[in-house]
């Protein structure tokens, strides 16, 4: 199957469920998401549970990658697959502000079906943020609600194919620094030593989310978050910055535009 036969078919089976997302995210937030960009390269990295393609878009052609990933928990969070959209946008209109030497990695929905349904879990019930098979994974976990549940974490970890799907896509490329967008808690975690450290400065700075103090004494969760991407990552040696949105409602774009403008250029000469 050739490339251009290939894209049909992925547009064919993302016409259907991903309109849907569309319309529900418009509707979560006011902010309609922009129509797929044909002039962006992308990959289809995997599919849903329902068969729509996990769609990363590709901006830059450095050899150092940044990876932003939005939609996680599906509908309830939909700013910010509204913000990682705006991101690609303004990073598409503005070259300038994506330094020379980075490919910028967009996965604005990174679970479509909860986003269509409106729900915050993939459609087999577990969460696209406990099924990671980090060293606190287990089956029954908190959700984002603080709640108890049973099998929130999956069978096992990586049992459900869009984490495969992204964990395979995130080894691979093995991207100098993600950036996870969820809602809502007004603050982030990253790094606190070494180059990572001072990234997770930067955007803590230029974007004003603060970053709790490991044992200040008051967690900003009141539930212990196990089989995360985030632990996941660190383990395999990559760095990631979890931003939290101050609501589940607006985008907060210029805040987190801002966050990335202080970063990118230090991760085009990191060392």
């Amino acid at each position: 199957m050739n490339d251009h036969v290939t894209r049909r078919v992925f547009l064919s089976r993302l016409a259907g469920v991903a309109g849907a997302s569309a319309m529900a995210s418009s509707a979560a937030t006011g902010y309609a998401a922009p129509a797929i960009q044909a002039s962006i390269p992308w990959t289809p990295i995997g599919f849903s549970q329902v068969g729509v393609p996990l769609s990363v878009y590709h901006l830059g052609t450095g050899p150092t990658r940044v990876l932003v990933l939005g939609g996680q928990h599906g509908g309830p969070e939909a700013n910010t697959t509204d913000l990682a959209n705006r991101l690609m946008q303004h990073f598409l209109d503005t070259t300038s502000d994506l330094p020379s030497g980075l490919t910028l990695d967009i996965l604005a929905d990174a679970n479509p079906d909860g986003s269509a349904a409106g729900i915050r879990q993939y459609l087999s019930g577990v969460d696209p943020n406990r099924n990671w098979g980090g060293p606190d994974w287990q089956s029954d976990a908190y959700d984002s609600n603080g709640r108890f549940l049973l099998g929130l974490g999956g069978s096992e970890p990586f049992s459900e194919q869009e984490t495969r799907a992204l964990a395979d896509w995130m080894l691979q490329t093995r991207p100098a620094l993600t950036v996870n967008y969820h809602s809502a808690g007004g603050f982030m975690f990253g790094a606190r030593d070494g180059v990572a450290g001072e990234l997770t400065s930067l955007y803590s700075g230029a974007s004003g989310y603060p970053v709790p103090t490991p044992g200040g004494g008051s967690s900003p969760l009141s539930y212990r978050a196990s089989g995360s991407l985030n632990v996941w990552a660190r383990g395999m040696g990559l760095n990631t910055l979890f931003i939290e949105l101050s609501t589940p409602y607006v985008a907060e774009f210029d805040r987190n535009l801002a966050g990335l403008r202080a970063v990118l250029p230090r991760l085009a000469t990191r060392g």
